[in-house]
């Protein structure tokens, strides 16, 4: 270890003796309607009420902050405190065995969904949702946590060590990623020693007493904040001064001293894990003290955002180096600093040409400031966002719990008034905060390319020396003022309205037909403050295509996202939603293609200006080809063509192309098979969901939907075509001896995971089958959630899920993370609980729970506008009729039906396995015995 190492580490000790007695003071200027208190023990306790809206889920949020992490590791200890966290799920003094999980899994909630821990650097952090019936419960859990009251059973420690173990395995070499990182962000510092993933000699070998000697240093209640949000009892507070005083005032200091600011500008070069970047992009990062003036730290955000826009019409110029600028705060990374970023996305992959004109233009700034007009755009845009904040449970949990870790108020919990009034900012003000933001020591130029690119670039030479001496001839030029430009609007001119020719209203949802083909369905606000969903959706996609250009399914998607609208490329089109609130994508999958997104009300007729102005009037444009056709490669391989090519062999219309030739396309004719694919407006649905004003919305979709210009009479429509299964080609009965050949026959390109896939024969595609579908997929993941880890020592990552469509028939599919050694024995148990399910079924309390499940669902569908949108579509298509509108899970999934379902689904001779990491195998032959289990 390095001399400063040493030193800051001595520093920490110091601190944490000097401060033993210390608590963490009030946090200002948080809204009226928060409870904020503190125990004699120092714990504080953060408490929002919010009565549930009409037709909203009634759930509260949990939260605990410990402000202790892995850097209060020995060097014999590193791993351990994730360890900890681990325990904290197992067994407490309150919680016999499994009855943690039997908590997480009641009332519709999921372990893992609804709950989760994490521990990094600095902090150990605990979050999880419960019904207001379990709410004494879930405090009662978090209060064992906090009060020492983990129990540290010997055989759930083993247990317990063999899952952190095997994400140690699984993970390192993300953790090397964000050692290399983190040796740039913070140089010297003992954070570099103590990242959370730990060793695994450590976390093997440590004894159990030292295990809970750590637990007690750590989890100390001057450490720690508990946040509390949604439908509470009235004796909440005096609930929480009972529950969690047990534990007295600690020895260690509250929180850990802020780092020290790094006084030298230098270069990160690498593919950085704390971003899954896509394309070439260049970030200038500027590293700042903890801010203790909340008011001080929204100018400072303002300044970002006047940058932001600035680079953002910049980048809307032909000839500028990067394409889109935004704006991040990144704090938290390592500590309580704060961390801003700027992000740009970099042209032709010239990375030292963009980070060379993206410093010259912070120099600008820096020099010049920004105008008042700018400054005045700025505000607006940034007033806009927080007058359409949500008012979700979760989201005052999160934004409670920044506002502990970093002892100001998030502007979303704060009394808005006392830190941000827009009518007392003045542009001095803002250009000063500025000023504090630029000119610190402490700055980063990040080099971003994307992980899997094999391209050489200029950027691969840049290190510190040359980023020094850009820096000195960039400083060196003569630089002019910035000059003000005019923005163009996102339309010119109104198109020709259409009409709505039928109407039909049915169950509380409206139907339009439209004069130019198109139908739109509606349903109109079910809460509140519900946004906008919309999805709209053609029968197509990849099956659509000619097998000679189904390659194209991987490009048109980013094509279309890069290429603009009607007169405005990309850089222009953002710049003039920049003050809306709206998403709107592409959606290409393998028998449809269309569209997603959603929008405030606000922003609803920009939106549909959006949708018109994609379908209507898209643009051509060469160098977005080149580019998707670039990032279709980088992302499509070495993922493959997908689980589903093993179970439709040939006929899938996914290929395993692996090189950037096999995606040669010109633009002309990527433009001719996009306006093929959704040039047709008569071949249209869309969903709109959460819609305040029928009037409006008709008089919306009239004019920019209804004005889609109907296909031309010569337009080739291209349509999906149907496929067949093909996995009952492997010739073996005996499900050992098929196993094997389906190890020999499939790969999944991933030998971190192991998959298993179904297509089911002669089953319809309806509501039915889908509640089904995702209902009997719960119950597997969660039984082999259990299984895997309790047995094979898994990690958590167990994903099951299903594809349906009248193209292809409905899939199953399972996937979950093991390591090598371990494969065969998890392919063993995964079969076992395959044909558990197949032979009883479902228990009663998992029927129970699956109806909980999906009512749940069906509940918070408003909360989650683009996929309850989505939803809505999937159930009109199949269902041809309304009859789906308010299904009852009860109804659909009863007795009957699941048994059913699961005596024919889950055989686990009809499906198939791919395990690239299976090289030995167990005795297989056991499951070729009958396997019995309780019955329900």
């Amino acid at each position: 270890m390095k001399k400063t190492n040493l030193l800051f580490l001595a520093l920490f000790s110091v601190a944490s003796v000097a401060s033993a007695v210390e608590k963490l003071p009030p946090i200002p200027h948080l809204h009226p309607s928060v409870i904020q208190g503190q125990l004699p023990n120092g714990l504080r306790y953060l408490i929002k009420p919010i009565a549930p809206q009409a037709g909203q889920a009634s759930e509260v949020e949990l939260r605990l902050l410990v402000n202790s992490g892995s850097l209060s590791e020995a060097n014999d200890e590193r791993g351990i405190a994730h360890l900890i966290e681990h325990m904290a799920f197992r067994q407490t003094k309150n919680f016999g065995k499994d009855e943690v999980k039997g908590l997480f899994n009641s009332n519709g909630m999921r372990w893992g969904n609804d709950s989760n821990a994490y521990t990094n650097i600095e902090s150990t952090n605990y979050f999880f949702k419960v019904k207001p019936e379990t709410l004494d419960r879930g405090l009662q859990l978090m209060a064992d946590w906090a009060n020492g009251d983990i129990v540290f059973d010997a055989e759930e420690l083993n247990t317990e060590r063999g899952v952190v173990l095997d994400e140690i395995n699984l993970r390192k070499d993300n953790q090397q990623g964000w050692g290399n990182f983190y040796s740039v962000f913070i140089p010297n510092s003992p954070h570099l020693d103590r990242l959370p993933g730990g060793f695994e000699q450590d976390v093997r070998d440590l004894p159990p007493e030292r295990i809970e000697a750590l637990y007690r240093k750590l989890y100390q209640p001057q450490k720690m904040t508990l946040v509390v949000a949604g439908d509470v009892p009235k004796n909440i507070e005096q609930t929480i001064k009972t529950l969690f005083a047990k534990a007295p005032m600690g020895d260690q200091s509250s929180q850990y001293p802020a780092l020290p600011l790094t006084p030298k500008v230098r270069s990160y070069r690498a593919s950085p894990p704390p971003w899954p970047h896509t394309e070439f992009g260049i970030t200038w990062n500027f590293i700042q003290q903890p801010a203790t003036d909340a008011a001080q730290l929204h100018l400072q955000y303002i300044a970002m955002q006047a940058m932001q826009q600035r680079l953002q019409k910049l980048a809307s110029k032909d000839e500028q180096h990067f394409s889109s600028a935004q704006w991040f705060d990144e704090s938290g990374v390592a500590g309580r600093e704060r961390y801003f970023s700027l992000y740009t996305i970099v042209k032709n992959e010239k990375l030292g040409d963009g980070l060379t004109q993206l410093y010259r233009e912070v120099r600008r700034a820096r020099e010049t400031g920004f105008s008042d007009a700018e400054v005045a755009d700025a505000i607006a845009s940034f007033a806009l966002v927080l007058k359409n904040m949500s008012t979700s449970n979760e989201t005052w949990a999160n934004s409670l719990i920044r506002s502990a870790k970093f002892g100001i108020p998030a502007l979303y919990v704060a009394e808005q008034k006392a830190i941000f009034d827009p009518a007392t900012i003045t542009p001095q003000a803002v250009n000063a905060a500025w000023q504090s933001v630029v000119t610190t020591p402490d700055q980063i130029a990040m080099i971003l390319r994307p992980k899997d690119s094999s391209s050489r670039t200029d950027g691969d030479t840049w290190h510190d020396e040359k980023l020094a001496a850009m820096i000195a001839a960039v400083d060196a030029e003569t630089l002019p003022a910035q000059v003000a430009q005019a923005d163009k609007p996102l339309m010119s001119e109104q198109p020709a309205r259409g009409q709505i020719v039928q109407t039909q209203t049915e169950r509380g949802v409206t139907v339009w037909t439209l004069s130019n083909g198109a139908q739109v369905l509606v349903r109109t606000q079910r809460q509140a403050d519900e946004r906008i969903g919309v999805n709209g959706r053609f029968a197509g996609g990849a099956l659509a295509l000619p097998k000679e250009w189904r390659f194209v399914s991987q490009i048109l998607p980013n094509y279309m996202m890069q290429a603009g609208v009607g007169d405005l490329n990309t850089a222009q089109l953002i710049q003039a939603i920049r003050n809306e609130e709206l998403q709107l994508q592409p959606i290409f999958e393998t028998a449809q293609h269309g569209f997603g997104g959603g929008a405030a009300t606000r922003s609803f007729e920009p939106l549909m200006q959006l949708i018109y102005l994609s379908l209507a009037k898209p643009r051509s444009d060469n160098t977005a080809r080149e580019k998707a056709t670039t990032q279709a490669y980088q992302s499509y391989w070495p993922n493959g063509p997908g689980f589903n090519q093993n179970l439709f062999g040939a006929a899938w219309p996914y290929r395993a192309w692996g090189s950037v030739s096999d995606f040669a396309i010109s633009t002309e004719k990527l433009d001719q098979l996009r306006a093929q694919l959704f040039g047709n407006p008569a071949q249209l649905r869309m969903v709109l969901t959460g819609v305040a004003d029928l009037a409006q919305a008709k008089d919306l979709v009239e004019r920019y939907i209804g004005s889609i210009p109907a296909a031309k009479p010569d337009a080739v429509p291209l349509l999906p075509s149907k496929i067949e299964a093909k996995q009952h080609a492997l010739s073996n009965t005996l499900l050992s001896e098929r196993l094997k050949e389906s190890l020999k026959t499939f790969s999944f390109h991933n030998q971190a995971y192991t998959l298993w896939s179904v297509a089911l024969e002669g089953v319809a595609a309806n509501t039915q089958n889908a509640f089904l579908q995702e209902g009997l997929n719960d119950v597997i993941k969660q039984r082999l959630l259990t299984t895997l880890r309790e047995q094979a020592g898994d990690s958590y990552t167990v994903n099951a899920w299903g594809e349906m469509s009248q193209y292809f028939g409905p899939t199953l599919g399972l996937e979950y993370s093991v390591t090598r050694e371990k494969c065969g024995q998890a392919l063993l148990l995964a079969a076992q609980e395959l044909r558990k399910l197949s032979q009883n079924s479902v228990t009663d309390t998992e029927l129970k729970a699956m109806h909980e499940f999906m009512q749940k669902g069906l509940d918070n569908g408003p909360k989650y506008p683009y996929w309850y949108a989505y939803s809505q579509m999937f159930h009109w298509v199949y269902n041809h009729d309304l009859s789906w509108v308010n299904p009852k899970p009860e109804q659909i999934l009863t007795r009957a039906n699941v048994d059913a379902a699961a005596k024919s689904w889950f055989v686990p001779e009809k499906w198939i396995v791919a395990a690239d990491a299976c090289k030995t195998l167990p005795d297989l032959t056991v499951l070729d015995q009958t396997v019995t289990a309780a019955s329900h």
